[in-house]
């Protein structure tokens, strides 16, 4: 039953990082102006952004870069994340604007 264990945990680990060996930091996604952007991509940006963070923290895990490069995907993601909430912002504020006129 032990052979049989490890051979399934060697083969579950070997696929792992077979994906990792194809890992790639992800192209950081286009954000709109929350001033002229319509609803619809304001909700397509929340998506890509989402999808960024998620992609940018499986890269970190799986080529676990050295500090340094660590720091610069984080500070990537913060980045992304900063912008998309400050057009985030306008767009609501203009919603906002537009609704009690």
């Amino acid at each position: 039953m032990k052979p049989m264990f490890a051979l399934l945990a060697v083969l579950a680990s070997g696929s792992a990082f077979g994906a990792c060996n194809n890992a790639h930091l992800p192209q950081t996604p286009s954000i709109p102006d929350g001033l002229s952007a319509s609803f619809e991509e304001m909700k397509q940006a929340r998506e890509d952004v989402a999808g960024y963070v998620k992609g940018a923290e499986a890269y970190l895990e799986c080529v676990k870069p050295n500090a340094m490069m660590h720091n610069y995907v984080v500070s990537r993601i913060e980045r992304t994340a900063e912008t998309f909430n400050a057009e985030r912002r306008e767009f609501l504020q203009r919603q906002e604007a537009v609704a009690s006129n």
